[in-house]
Formats: structure tokens, sequence, C-alpha cells
């Protein structure tokens, strides 16, 4: 039974890969760069940039029949949507959007012989947006609708189609992030700087507080073995409380109640004068 995995050079992907190579699964795992795929026993690394429609021909060649592909793959972009660099944006979608959609082109050729499935990773803040994460929101709203329409359409061939939500997960990511952030800040004028600076230390110290309290990859790692594995999958399944709290009070809550409880937990300024 073999597997395809991608983004597996560190965080959920990585987990993953070796999860089930550990229970005995062959894997395939895809990395951008060979040196950093996961050195494990029923692993086999393959050169698989989602955005590169060369290497997901060629590696589509090479590879079996397969029993399942985690669509995991992705950055994660933040800042003001008003100052946000277009390009960063067309970057978060590219790879979180358009590259799903890639892999799954290339690979259901594969999946239909082996009979497989597709599990997608998306992320609370595909179910609920919170300020300053919008491009990374949109990305992971999308892949809840991919997901939606890639699972009726493959319903009668008996294809499951399965979303894994994660909460906060350890990765190495977080620190790229906030990296990423401050590079973007460093080139806001000084009326964006004025205006959304406060906010934006803000939601740096939210950010930490979410990357200190963070899971281990492996939590959710498992969880995806079962959308892989199960007999008969359900359509959603959730890494841990975190996002399916998001999703409660975005349900029980009115918009602007839910606006004023985000901005509070997020210690967000309520007025700027300018």
């Amino acid at each position: 039974m073999t597997f395809l995995v991608t983004g597996t050079s560190s965080g959920i992907g990585r987990a993953t890969a070796v999860r089930l190579a550990e229970r005995g699964y062959d894997v395939v795992a895809g990395v951008r760069r060979l040196a950093d795929a996961p050195a494990q026993i029923g692993i086999r690394p393959v050169e698989l940039d989602v955005t590169d429609p060369a290497q997901l021909a060629a590696a589509a060649k090479e590879i079996g029949p397969l029993r399942g592909v985690v669509n995991n793959a992705g950055i994660t972009v933040a800042g003001p949507l008003e100052h946000l660099p277009l390009e960063r944006l067309h970057r978060q979608l590219e790879i979180n959007v358009v590259g799903v959609v890639a892999v799954s082109q290339a690979f259901l050729p594969a999946i239909r012989a082996g009979r497989g499935r597709l599990v997608m990773i998306s992320s609370g803040s595909g179910l609920a947006a919170t300020p300053f994460w919008g491009p990374y929101s949109a990305s992971k709203f999308a892949v809840e609708a991919l997901a939606d329409a890639f699972r009726q359409e493959l319903r009668p061939w008996g294809l499951p189609v399965v979303v894994v939500t994660p909460g906060a997960v350890r990765s190495p990511n977080w620190a790229k992030l906030k990296a990423d952030a401050e590079v973007d800040r460093e080139g806001m004028d000084a009326t964006a700087e004025r205006r959304y600076g406060p906010a934006l230390d803000a939601a740096a110290r939210f950010a930490d507080r979410l990357a200190a309290s963070a899971v281990p990859a492996e939590r959710t790692a498992a969880v995806i073995e079962r959308a892989l594995t199960a007999r008969s999958p359900r359509t959603r399944y959730f890494a841990d409380s975190g996002a399916r709290t998001s999703v409660a009070l975005k349900r029980l809550l009115p918009t602007s109640a839910l606006d004023a409880v985000m901005a509070k937990f997020m210690g967000l300024p309520d007025r700027v004068a300018d």
C-alpha cells in the first residue's frame, strides 16, 4: 500500500511520512529539495515542487498505483491586506490553492488505479478567518471549496475525499512566518506603520502564544493516518479541539460579536485615530 505526501521537509508532512513508514506502508515523500526529505526506511523521496508542472508530470510517470495522496504542501502569508505586497498573495494562492489542484490532477490516475483517496490538509483558518491572516485564510477557505467539489465529482467512482483540520502545530514554519512578516513590515510606509503598527505588534504576540502552545505534529499525523486507512472515512477529521472551538463560535455568535471577541482575544486596539 503506497501513499504520497507532499511538503514533507518539516511539520505535519514530515511527521505523516515517518508515521506511515513506521507502520509498514510505502511512502513517496514530496519535497522541493531532496536533501530535506525524511530519512526513514520505507520512504522514497521525490523532488516535487507543487508549482512546477514538469516535476509533477515526471513524478506521476514514475509512481504506480496509490492508495492515497495527502495534499499538505503549503506556506503561510500574513499581514494587513491593505498593504500586502500582491506578489506575496499570488505566491500564497499559487502554492496553497493552485498547487492542490495541480497535485490532484497529476496523481488522480494513480489514485484511480489504486482505488485510493485524496486527503486535503485544511486549517481552522479555513473555517474562521482572523485579522492579519487573511491571505492564509483565503487559501484554506479555497481548499475547503476544492475538497467539497472534488468529493462530489469523484463520488461516482467511490474515491473518497477527506479533509483534515489541524490546530496550531509545532513547526519551523512559525519562525519563518515571523521573519517574513518582519520583512513585509519593514517595507511598509510611514502611514501604514502608524495605522497598523500597534495591531501588528499585538498580532505578533498572539502568534508567539500560539506557537508556544502548539501541539506536536505527530498528533495530526495520527489523524491523517486514520483518514487514509479507515474503511469508510468521514468527510472531515479535526486534529484537536482548537479548530473545532473556532467553528462552534462562528456558528453560535453573531458576526459582530465574533469580531469583538477575536479582537479582544488577540489584544488588538479598538480604535485608531488615523
